[in-house]
Protein backbone atom coordinates (compact mmCIF):
# COMPACT_ATOMS: atom_id res chain seq x y z
CA UNK A 1 0.00 0.00 0.00
CA UNK A 2 1.15 3.53 -0.71
CA UNK A 3 1.39 5.93 2.23
CA UNK A 4 1.93 9.70 2.20
CA UNK A 5 4.69 10.73 4.59
CA UNK A 6 5.17 14.22 6.01
CA UNK A 7 8.64 15.27 7.11
CA UNK A 8 9.45 18.15 9.43
CA UNK A 9 12.93 19.54 8.83
CA UNK A 10 14.91 19.90 12.07
CA UNK A 11 15.69 23.41 13.31
CA UNK A 12 19.31 22.52 14.08
CA UNK A 13 21.78 19.64 13.99
CA UNK A 14 20.79 18.57 17.53
CA UNK A 15 17.18 17.90 16.51
CA UNK A 16 15.67 14.92 14.69
CA UNK A 17 13.64 14.85 11.49
CA UNK A 18 9.93 14.61 12.40
CA UNK A 19 7.80 12.08 10.55
CA UNK A 20 4.01 11.72 10.33
CA UNK A 21 1.72 9.30 8.47
CA UNK A 22 -1.62 11.12 8.21
CA UNK A 23 -3.52 8.12 6.80
CA UNK A 24 -3.06 6.24 10.06
CA UNK A 25 -3.59 9.30 12.23
CA UNK A 26 -7.11 9.44 10.80
CA UNK A 27 -7.99 6.25 12.70
CA UNK A 28 -7.26 7.75 16.13
CA UNK A 29 -3.71 6.43 16.03
CA UNK A 30 -1.00 9.05 16.04
CA UNK A 31 1.46 7.54 13.59
CA UNK A 32 4.54 9.66 14.19
CA UNK A 33 8.24 8.93 14.35
CA UNK A 34 11.62 10.62 14.12
CA UNK A 35 14.91 10.02 12.34
CA UNK A 36 18.35 11.19 13.37
CA UNK A 37 19.50 11.47 9.74
CA UNK A 38 17.83 12.22 6.44
CA UNK A 39 18.81 8.74 5.20
CA UNK A 40 16.85 7.05 8.03
CA UNK A 41 13.52 8.76 7.28
CA UNK A 42 12.04 6.09 4.98
CA UNK A 43 13.08 3.21 7.25
CA UNK A 44 11.66 4.90 10.34
CA UNK A 45 8.41 5.73 8.52
CA UNK A 46 8.05 2.11 7.34
CA UNK A 47 8.70 0.81 10.87
CA UNK A 48 6.11 3.19 12.36
CA UNK A 49 3.51 2.17 9.77
CA UNK A 50 3.99 -1.54 10.44
CA UNK A 51 3.79 -1.06 14.21
CA UNK A 52 0.63 1.05 14.06
CA UNK A 53 -1.10 -1.25 11.55
CA UNK A 54 -0.33 -4.21 13.81
CA UNK A 55 -1.76 -2.34 16.81
CA UNK A 56 -4.87 -1.36 14.84
CA UNK A 57 -5.50 -4.98 13.87
CA UNK A 58 -4.86 -6.28 17.37
CA UNK A 59 -7.49 -3.88 18.70
CA UNK A 60 -10.07 -5.71 16.59
CA UNK A 61 -11.59 -2.39 15.50
CA UNK A 62 -9.93 -2.10 12.09
CA UNK A 63 -8.87 -4.15 9.09
CA UNK A 64 -6.17 -3.55 6.50
CA UNK A 65 -8.88 -3.03 3.90
CA UNK A 66 -10.21 0.01 5.76
CA UNK A 67 -6.94 1.95 5.57
CA UNK A 68 -7.04 4.76 3.02
CA UNK A 69 -4.44 7.38 2.20
CA UNK A 70 -5.76 10.78 1.12
CA UNK A 71 -2.66 11.65 -0.90
CA UNK A 72 0.29 14.00 -0.56
CA UNK A 73 -1.48 16.98 -2.13
CA UNK A 74 -4.40 16.83 0.30
CA UNK A 75 -2.23 16.42 3.39
CA UNK A 76 0.29 19.08 2.33
CA UNK A 77 -2.55 21.61 2.04
CA UNK A 78 -4.10 20.67 5.39
CA UNK A 79 -3.37 23.20 8.17
CA UNK A 80 -3.08 20.32 10.64
CA UNK A 81 0.13 19.27 8.91
CA UNK A 82 1.57 22.76 8.28
CA UNK A 83 4.76 21.94 10.25
CA UNK A 84 5.66 19.21 7.74
CA UNK A 85 7.55 20.94 4.95
CA UNK A 86 8.48 17.89 2.85
CA UNK A 87 6.27 15.11 1.56
CA UNK A 88 6.87 11.82 -0.20
CA UNK A 89 5.10 8.52 -0.83
CA UNK A 90 6.35 5.16 0.37
CA UNK A 91 5.09 1.69 -0.47
CA UNK A 92 4.69 -0.64 2.49
CA UNK A 93 3.73 -4.26 1.98
CA UNK A 94 0.84 -5.04 4.33
CA UNK A 95 0.18 -8.50 2.92
CA UNK A 96 1.54 -10.14 6.07
CA UNK A 97 -1.51 -8.74 7.88
CA UNK A 98 -3.97 -10.09 5.33
CA UNK A 99 -3.46 -13.81 5.86
CA UNK A 100 -1.54 -16.54 4.11
CA UNK A 101 -1.62 -16.44 0.28
CA UNK A 102 -3.33 -19.39 -1.37
CA UNK A 103 -3.25 -20.45 -5.00
CA UNK A 104 -6.63 -20.75 -6.67
CA UNK A 105 -7.77 -21.76 -10.12
CA UNK A 106 -10.25 -19.35 -11.70
CA UNK A 107 -11.57 -18.79 -15.20
CA UNK A 108 -11.97 -15.34 -16.73
CA UNK A 109 -12.80 -14.27 -20.26
CA UNK A 110 -9.64 -13.54 -22.23
CA UNK A 111 -10.78 -9.99 -22.99
CA UNK A 112 -11.25 -9.25 -19.29
CA UNK A 113 -7.87 -10.77 -18.48
CA UNK A 114 -6.29 -8.59 -21.16
CA UNK A 115 -7.88 -5.46 -19.66
CA UNK A 116 -6.62 -6.43 -16.20
CA UNK A 117 -3.10 -6.99 -17.50
CA UNK A 118 -3.09 -3.62 -19.30
CA UNK A 119 -4.24 -1.83 -16.13
CA UNK A 120 -1.51 -3.54 -14.10
CA UNK A 121 1.19 -2.60 -16.62
CA UNK A 122 -0.15 0.97 -16.95
CA UNK A 123 -0.11 1.51 -13.16
CA UNK A 124 3.00 -0.23 -11.76
CA UNK A 125 2.97 2.00 -8.67
CA UNK A 126 -0.54 0.86 -7.82
CA UNK A 127 -0.57 -2.83 -8.71
CA UNK A 128 2.31 -5.28 -8.33
CA UNK A 129 0.81 -7.96 -10.55
CA UNK A 130 -2.46 -9.55 -11.70
CA UNK A 131 -3.05 -11.23 -8.33
CA UNK A 132 -2.59 -7.94 -6.47
CA UNK A 133 -5.09 -6.27 -8.82
CA UNK A 134 -7.70 -9.00 -8.26
CA UNK A 135 -7.19 -8.97 -4.48
CA UNK A 136 -7.56 -5.16 -4.42
CA UNK A 137 -10.74 -5.33 -6.49
CA UNK A 138 -12.18 -8.05 -4.24
CA UNK A 139 -11.41 -6.05 -1.09
CA UNK A 140 -13.12 -2.96 -2.52
CA UNK A 141 -16.18 -4.96 -3.47
CA UNK A 142 -16.40 -6.58 -0.04
CA UNK A 143 -16.08 -3.23 1.76
CA UNK A 144 -19.10 -1.87 -0.12
CA UNK A 145 -21.46 -4.45 1.39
Amino acid sequence: MLFSIGVETPENSDSAWGIIVPALSAYDYGCVSAADTHEEIAAMAREAILLIVEEMLLSGNYSVEQIEDGGVVRYAQDEEYADYDRWFVIEVDLSAFSGKPQRINISLPDTLLGRIDRRVSDQPGVYRDRSHFLATAARRELLEQ
